[in-house]
This record gives C-alpha cells, sequence and structure tokens, in this order.
C-alpha cells in the first residue's frame, strides 16, 4: 500500500534570520497525510521510512561574506544536505540555494524533526520553498 504522504511549505514575506538561526516555515501550501505535520519553523516525520527532500532559499545578506544553509534533523547535520555561496555585495545581491536529499527516520524514532538552519552570516529571507515526500 502507498503511503503517499508529503508537504509542501513555504515562507514569501522577508525574515531576518540571525547567524545560526532557523530558518522560518511559515504556510503550508501542500499537505496530504498525517505522516508529515508541520511544527514550528519545522516538519515533523511520523512514520518509519525514506523520505525525499527538497529545499530552495532566496536571501540577500546585510554584510559580504559566506552564506551556509544546512537541513538537520533532530539537530543534526544531514551528511550532504548543505550549501554554501559568497556574498560580495551587501544588502542587494540576492542568491538562492538549493539543497535535495533523502533522510531516513528509524523504527525506533518516535518522530524525526526536520529544520533548515542558516550557519555563516545573518541573512534576509526573501523565499524559502521546502518539499517532502514519503518514499517507503
Amino acid at each position: 500500500m502507498c503511503n503517499n504522504s508529503l508537504i509542501f511549505m513555504t515562507t514569501t514575506t522577508e525574515a531576518a534570520v540571525l547567524s545560526n538561526g532557523i530558518i522560518p516555515l511559515t504556510t503550508i501550501q501542500r499537505r496530504r497525510s498525517r505522516s508529515i505535520q508541520n511544527g514550528t519553523n519545522s516538519v515533523l516525520l511520523n512514520t518509519p521510512g525514506y523520505y525525499k527532500v527538497n529545499v530552495g532559499v532566496t536571501f540577500t545578506a546585510p554584510a559580504a561574506g559566506d552564506v551556509t544553509v544546512k537541513v538537520q534533523k533532530n539537530s543534526v547535520d544531514i551528511p550532504g544536505m548543505t550549501a554554501t555561496t559568497t556574498i560580495s555585495t551587501a544588502t542587494t545581491e540576492v542568491r538562492t540555494l538549493n539543497l535535495s536529499g533523502i533522510i531516513r527516520v528509524f523504527c525506533n524514532e518516535d518522530i524525526a524533526t526536520i529544520t533548515l538552519v542558516n550557519v555563516d552570516s545573518d541573512v534576509t529571507i526573501q523565499n524559502v520553498s521546502l518539499d517532502i515526500e514519503y518514499l517507503d
């Protein structure tokens, strides 16, 4: 039997995010099934198995330098789900980072909490999209 669980969340209004801060997820655009729920600026995965994750984050930064976005599961970095870019022109340079990968939720995990974290520099988020689909 196919679970067909998915969620698509966005943030489409500007939001300031400090270095090492959680990137906001404010609006559920689509959701199917109770296996994937929205949390507070996070997504909760309630069913063991594999999940496909796609992330897009568009932003500016108030200072030049590196900007890194990471996907975390239960506050731990997911290997390979990190992207970095360098801002040369503060405030006006718009950049987008895209990340994708597969996350596994183990049978002994009650709930896996997925968050997006801004690592290196303060940023102003302009758009965020996160879609997660249960594979099996």
